[in-house]
């Protein structure tokens, strides 16, 4: 049975199966004995992707090809950077860089899910007491404007009208957010790293930024170790930006590797393309490939740089994302709630009082 006709693997089911991978390649263990280990010694489904992955291996198989052959579960970033790793000749380095990348997005991801939490249970509590006021109170409270011989506001009658219909509109939220859980649920799956899933975090204000930090510090990083091991500079651009799992960089990267394969010379062909998707710094390294120092000192230099950065971005991500959507969702809710109830209430009374 192959993966791909099972669950695809989790983010954190990757995690773990990379430093499996990492210490066996570390500890000079056959891949496909110690897989095969990890399969019989592992229940569920990282267990099953273990075994048949070392079962693939026993058979002759690489490493990359028994990924390839696993496509479906397995995301292509994964399998660029152990291509990578290979090519160079540092595999564990490059398991290693690939660690870091996916903890920092599962940490993001756990970030931002606690930020999501409370405001959206305040939402869900204010839509069930919306759901009341309009079934329950704004019925009794327009049958009370008759008898008084005044007429009700058109937002009690609005209000009166959505509760007659409740049957049509009520399940909306609850529809609502199942689909944002069951999109959730799809960001924690790495079958797809560039798919709308997994960028679906990205839409969270500050989000962006973060994630783009840890790809170009991905990018950075797995390009230096390329060229460090003599990998040719077309193809190690393009195998780093496979790696990114970002669909604009990995398309940069390809048409830069193409103009320099024209012939072009780094400043042309980085000037050829459209290097918008590249970080300010990186596309200067880009650029300066064929000037003086290591371009591999440079990128190394980068990537310390832009991870950094990311992990700074991240606390500051914790300290003020869960304030500004408790204020945006929860106020919006409390806003809509006050006054559905209390404009019917001040009509009325200022009916009253004009008698």
């Amino acid at each position: 049975m192959a993966i791909g006709q099972g669950k695809a693997i989790t983010v954190d089911d990757l995690l773990v199966l990379n430093q499996e991978i990492a210490a066996l390649v570390r500890a000079g263990t056959p891949l496909e004995r110690g897989l095969a280990s990890a399969g019989r010694d592992v229940r569920g489904r990282l267990g099953r992707i273990a075994r048949l992955l070392g079962e693939r291996m026993s058979r002759g198989e690489s490493l990359v090809d028994a990924l390839e052959h696993e496509r479906d579960s397995i995301p292509p970033l994964y399998r660029a950077v152990v291509e990578a790793g290979v090519r160079s000749g540092r595999l564990p380095t490059a398991l290693e860089g690939m660690s870091r990348y996916v903890r920092g997005y599962s940490e993001a991801r756990e970030a931002v899910g606690l930020a999501l939490w409370y405001p959206l249970l305040i939402v869900a509590i204010a839509y069930g007491l919306f759901i009341m006021l309009t079934v329950v109170v704004a019925p009794r409270f327009a049958g009370a404007f008759p008898g008084l011989e005044i007429e009700p506001p058109k937002a009690l009658a609005l209000l009166t009208w959505l509760g007659e219909n409740a049957h049509l509109w009520w399940p909306i939220g609850p529809a609502l957010f199942f689909l944002l859980g069951m999109t959730w649920v799809a960001t924690g799956r790495a079958a797809r790293f560039g798919s709308w899933g997994w960028g679906l975090p990205r839409l969270v204000p500050g989000m962006s930024r973060f994630m783009a930090d840890y790809e170009t510090a991905n990018f950075a990083e797995l390009l230096a170790l390329l060229l460090e091991h003599q990998v040719g500079y077309a193809t190690a651009v393009v195998l780093a930006g496979e790696s990114t799992g970002n669909p604009r960089i990995t398309q940069a990267t390809r048409d830069l590797a193409a103009e320099l394969n024209r012939g072009h010379d780094a400043a042309a062909a980085t000037e050829a393309i459209d290097a918008s998707p590249f970080q300010p710094m990186i596309r200067w390294a880009l650029s300066t490939a064929d000037g003086p120092g290591s371009l591999a000192e440079r990128l190394r230099g980068l990537a310390d740089h832009y991870r950094n950065r990311a992990r700074f971005r991240a606390e500051s991500m914790k300290i003020w994302l869960p304030s500004l959507l408790l204020v945006v969702l929860g106020g919006s809710a409390a806003l809509i709630y006050g006054l559905s109830l209390f404009i019917p209430l001040i009509n009325l009374l200022s009916k009253l009082s004009l008698g």
